[in-house]
């Protein structure tokens, strides 16, 4: 549908293809032809020669300049999550302030919740409306407040905030404050959504980018903390190990997103993979029936990353997952012929066979396919 609405689009606008020699030549064509719709008042036509640009070309120098163009980046401006995030986050609010006082009145617990959800719907719905014009935008300002409370929380592990030693005659020992994790994810939350409202305000991000920054922080953070378990640590140096790689993972994943420029569906699928991979070790573990924790934990921090690096090379040449099959996108063949040839790997697929049996029924059975070779000219 795609492809013929552009043929069609093309003509009504007296676009000659003719002279467009080239796939970059063409991909100037689209993306001059788009930005006259937007001009003209016709986003949503604009948007699907945009996407068919990405889809068809998503190699050429057309292409990567229409990542920064407003039309491109307001697919799914992801207003919705935003706001149905920072409610649940205003709700933790009236929670987590009256504890941070060490509040034992349920009624302040219910006040703060009567309270803390509407402001937070509201507030983050005025500021969307204001503020957001993608879903990167919204995604880097959710993220900015989950990773500020983890890391409010983290810290105050790590320095022991709050907690006070008392020494008497005989003996000291450490008084653990109950307020005082509270206390801090409420700072470290609120910094961090001071910072990601201020960066989703200042510049449009897009979609994939800050969908590969959360994920990759997030998945950091797991094999900071399998990582800390498997060299046996404890305490204050696990939590140490927990943050130091989330970060990392998390300050990698901006430069990577950059170079990568991956589209949100294919960072989801490949954390899906990983997700599937970690369970997949915990069956292990499960069957094995270890006593070692550090072998326990190994497990599935070895198969999630295998599962990550699986589906990572798998969606190589699968820019959006979500799109239609274009002519750019290559398939999934060990020997290909794309303007050359090229030997790539490729992963087998689960197909159903229909096969006759020995009473010469036609069933159904399991199986998978391996495409050897695969052309287009």
């Amino acid at each position: 549908m795609r492809a013929r609405f552009l043929a069609v689009l093309l003509v009504l606008t007296g676009v000659g293809t003719a002279r467009a020699q080239t796939a970059a030549d063409t991909a100037d064509v689209i993306l001059g032809v788009a930005r006259n719709l937007e001009r003209e008042g016709r986003p949503d036509a604009a948007r699907e020669l945009f996407r068919y640009l990405h889809t068809r070309y998503r190699t050429t120098p057309a292409a990567r300049a229409a990542d920064s163009l407003p039309t491109v980046a307001a697919i799914g401006s992801g207003r919705t999550g935003f706001v149905t995030f920072n409610t649940l986050y205003g709700g933790f609010l009236g929670v987590a302030i009256p504890a941070a006082f060490n509040s034992n009145d349920g009624a302040t617990f219910g006040i703060g919740l009567l309270l803390g959800a509407p402001a937070g719907f509201f507030a983050s719905r005025s500021f969307a409306r204001a503020h957001l014009r993608t879903a990167g935008q919204a995604g880097i300002a959710s993220f900015g407040t989950a990773w500020g409370t983890w890391m409010g929380f983290g810290l105050q592990q790590i320095l022991n905030i709050g907690d006070k030693k008392i020494c008497d005659q005989q003996f000291c020992y450490t008084q653990t404050s109950d307020g005082a994790p509270w206390a801090a994810m409420v700072i470290g939350g609120l910094g961090g959504l001071g910072l990601g409202w201020a960066l989703a305000s200042a510049k449009e991000t897009i979609p994939g980018t800050a969908t590969l920054i959360s994920n990759s922080a997030f998945w950091g953070t797991w094999f900071g903390l399998a990582l800390g378990r498997i060299a046996d640590l404890e305490g204050d140096a696990l939590f140490t190990s927990t943050l130091a790689v989330g970060n990392a993972a998390l300050l990698a994943a901006i430069p990577a997103a950059r170079a990568w420029r991956p589209t949100p569906s294919r960072v989801r699928l490949i954390t899906a993979a990983g997700l599937a991979g970690g369970l997949a070790g915990l069956g292990i573990d499960l069957i094995a029936n270890t006593d070692d924790d550090r072998v326990a934990i190994g497990i599935p921090a070895a198969t999630s990353a295998l599962g990550l690096l699986i589906a990572a090379l798998a969606t190589t040449n699968r820019r959006d997952l979500e799109g239609p099959d274009g002519g750019e996108v290559e398939a999934n063949a060990v020997f290909q012929w794309r303007n050359g040839p090229r030997v790539k790997l490729a992963i087998p697929e689960p197909t159903a066979f229909q096969i006759v049996d020995r009473d010469g029924k036609l069933r159904t059975a399991p199986g998978a396919r391996l495409r050897i070779f695969d052309a287009r000219f």
